[in-house]
């Protein structure tokens, strides 16, 4: 450790978390190539907040009383110094809008969409649909009051928005048909309500209400879908919902610029009219689209096969698709700069937070013979992980507890996915651009181990290989997911984080052609390879996860809305074809929180091929049966080898904890086809971590550990231990090998 590592070291990541005193920061980008430049965004409560570029060489989440969870190298740069402070507003809630209506001059007007409220009473007006005036202030706002019943908010005579509204709540998550006109020069409002069962419509309730105070401003060609307006409803507030945003789908959403009487409103439905703008809406904060409509049959899942049927969309008032904060200040990447993990360390009043990212090498220009494929699509979708019974803020607090409560007071800073929305819906989309607080050097996970995960978990292996002096890379998921099998070639071996749960199809191929190529695959990981994910179009930093109706999942997708709005299939892959185990030689079988185990070794370590594996390590010897994370190398999340699940002929099971676990470690449930008492640890062997090596036919290979605790066995005994032993047998066996075609490494 250099000096300046040394100084840092004793100076961040401490665990005092920031969140007491609000200072937090995202990057522009998880990854950065060296040659150009990322941005930073920062709220601080202070005049202004202080900034450095370190290099992260690692540590993570220690024992208490065994030091910082971060080391560090400062880097020096042009980046460093003071900068103003100010503190952000996160504005969520989303919505659409629209442009090219039709205008109405005088003001007569009808507004009408079929609604499936899903927070009907919420305690605050939802705008459903919103016709603007010329100068973009709401003329017209068809939606829900408070208490949730139907109403109409209109422009008075005095300027400002009156109400008119049907008394009694809708019925939340039922289709309702909902529509109104006015007719100023008369005075005259008429809503309509219709509630629809699965046996037709109910009678429907048409109110004409005399309105001698609605004024004939004219209506505009803009509109929203979902919003009053886009301002925040608490201007100021740190967080904020977007105005008048709207919880629920709709489907259907028209406007007409003339007055339609009771009769003709409940008509309207049927007419096939075109709904000028209100069909081709721009977005913001994504909400769900491709949503089951009102005539949706239950005969089809693909929205693909019947898009009439899947007209709805899906408006949450929690959705956040990009915080949308100003850069605080910008690093220009130096060419040439050291791959590997970095971060802007900022502090103010005391308070600290470290905005991390990664930079690879320049274009086409590999570094190090090996690779460490960072899980960053696995960081952003569990960023945020939100558990109330894990919040609290006195003073016996842990930072994660502490980011847990600040969580819990600021939901509008966007969920991870396993998270629901305030309607109970599962959270399906989830962006990077936003504060994430537990993707930190300190974050712990106290139901496993209070031992780091994702972000802070991988630190374990950085700090590994930088102890070793083995050189690597860092390129991360958003860089293959975009650019695919030629960012993989350059390298004699990838190594995977810990977790790499959530993979695009796009991924999966790169990862494939690699090997078939004779590439070199490390899963030093546990549950990879498993969650189907897609990035946005254009917006590569929003990724989207249905959970569908199987799999070992936080919340269970809608009946019809399985698949993506890019229209593929989500769930798992196992339900693609796609099984983890055919890629890796394992896959996801069992997760829990009880002691960890070691690996005993199996009669196919002694194959020829496995040798190199176990140069140095006696016979005999329990790997691993040690560590950071509960105490084993096999913990958390565990995954084994399974030939009707595509492990490869020929693959060797060179270790494995079968029989070592108790019942903390359950099977995962999509292998569970009865109900069954005998599903944990100590009652089947299909709980349990296997460590397998496999030979491509294109001459590649893959080690696999399954587990996602081997890496925090790593620094056990000042690193002198047999899961590092044999971690590093398996990377200098890459290295040898060489790069794909391109014979032995240097």
């Amino acid at each position: 450790m250099t000096a300046p590592e040394a100084a840092g070291t004793e100076a961040a990541g401490t665990e005092a978390g920031a969140l007491d005193v609000p200072l937090m920061g995202y990057p522009s980008q998880w990854s950065v190539r060296a040659g150009t430049p990322v941005e930073f965004m920062v709220s601080a409560r202070a005049d202004s907040f202080q900034a450095e570029i370190i290099r992260v060489t690692g540590r993570g989440p220690r024992r208490p009383g065994d030091g910082p969870p971060l080391s560090f190298e400062r880097v020096h740069s042009p980046a460093d110094g003071s900068y103003p402070a100010a503190e952000q507003q996160t504005v969520s809630g989303s919505y659409g809008v629209a442009s090219g209506l039709e205008p109405s001059p005088a003001g007569e007007g009808s507004l009408g969409a079929w609604i499936y409220p899903t927070l009907p009473a919420a305690g605050r007006w939802q705008s459903v649909l919103t016709w603007l005036g010329p100068d973009g202030r709401p003329v017209l706002a068809l939606g829900l009051g408070p208490a949730g019943a139907a109403a109409l908010r209109y422009r008075s005579r005095a300027g400002d928005l009156a109400t008119a509204a049907v008394p009694g709540e809708l019925a939340g998550r039922q289709w309702h048909y909902l529509a109104a006109s006015v007719r100023p020069a008369a005075g005259e409002i008429v809503i309509a309500v219709q509630q629809l069962s699965p046996r037709g419509r109910r009678p429907a309730t048409v109110v004409t209400l005399a309105a001698p105070d609605l004024a004939a401003a004219p209506l505009g060609t803009g509109a929203l879908v979902a919003a009053l307006s886009p301002a925040p409803a608490v201007p100021g507030a740190l967080t904020s919902v977007t105005d008048g945003a709207y919880n629920g789908k709709v489907d259907g959403a028209r406007a007409r610029p003339a007055a339609l009487d009771g009769p003709g409103l409940l008509a309207w439905p049927e007419q096939a009219e075109p709904s000028g703008g209100l069909a081709d809406l721009d977005l913001v904060n994504s909400p769900q689209l491709r949503a089951t409509g009102h005539n949706w049959s239950g005969q089809v899942l693909d929205w693909r096969v019947r898009p009439d049927e899947y007209g709805a969309s899906w408006y949450h008032d929690d959705d956040l698709a990009d915080a949308r904060w100003p850069a605080a200040f910008r690093w220009e990447v130096p060419a040439g700069t050291r791959s590997g993990m970095y971060a802007a360390r900022i502090t103010a009043g005391g308070a600290e937070d470290v905005i991390s990212f990664y930079v690879r090498p320049g274009d086409g220009e590999p570094t190090a013979d090996l690779a460490v494929l960072v899980p960053t699509f696995t960081y952003t979708i569990y960023s945020n992980f939100y558990h109330p019974a894990r919040a609290a803020r006195d003073g016996t607090a842990s930072a994660d507890e502490r980011a847990g409560a600040f969580l819990g007071e600021h939901l509008e800073l966007g969920l991870s996915l396993y998270g629901k929305h305030r309607d109970g819906s599962g959270v399906a989309h989830v962006s990077s651009r936003r504060p994430m607080v537990d993707m930190r050097p300190w974050h712990r996970i106290d139901t496993r181990g209070n031992a780091g995960r994702e972000l802070s978990g991988d630190l374990y292996l950085l700090d590994w290989l930088e102890h070793e002096g083995i050189p690597y890379d860092t390129i991360t998921d958003d860089d293959l997911h975009a650019e695919g099998a030629g960012l993989l070639a350059p390298y004699a071996g990838v190594i995977t984080g810990g977790h790499p749960e959530y993979v695009s199809g796009e991924m999966l191929d790169a990862l494939g052609a690699y090997l078939d190529a004779g590439g070199n695959l490390a899963y030093l990981g546990g549950n990879g390879f498993y969650w189907v994910t897609t990035a946005a179009a254009g917006a590569p930093h929003l990724l989207e996860v249905r959970r569908g109706r199987r799999g070992s999942r936080a919340w269970t997708g809608e009946p019809g809305e399985g698949h993506h709005g890019t229209g593929e299939p989500g769930g798992i892959w196992v339900d693609r074809g796609r099984a983890p185990q055919a890629l890796t030689g394992v896959g996801f079988c069992a997760q829990g929180g009880g002691p960890g185990a070691g690996y005993t070794r199996t009669a196919d370590s002694d194959d020829p091929r496995a040798a190199f594996i176990f140069d140095g390590i006696g016979r005999d010897e329990v790997i691993g049966d040690f560590g950071l994370k509960l105490d084993g190398a096999a913990a958390d999340e565990l995954d084994r080898a399974d030939p009707d699940l595509g492990t490869p002929a020929g693959t060797l099971v060179v270790a494995t904890t079968r029989g070592a676990h108790n019942d903390s470690y359950q099977r995962a449930v999509e292998e569970v086809e009865e109900m069954s008492a005998r599903q944990g640890g100590s009652q089947t062997e299909d709980v349990r971590a296997d460590m397998t090596f496999l030979e491509t036919p294109g001459g590649g290979s893959v080690f696999s550990v399954g587990s996602i605790a081997w890496s925090t066995s790593l620094s056990y005994a000042g690193y002198d231990n047999n899961v590092a032993r044999l971690t590093r047998n398996v990377l200098g066996e890459f290295t040898r090998r060489g790069a794909p075609g391109q014979g032995p490494a240097r």
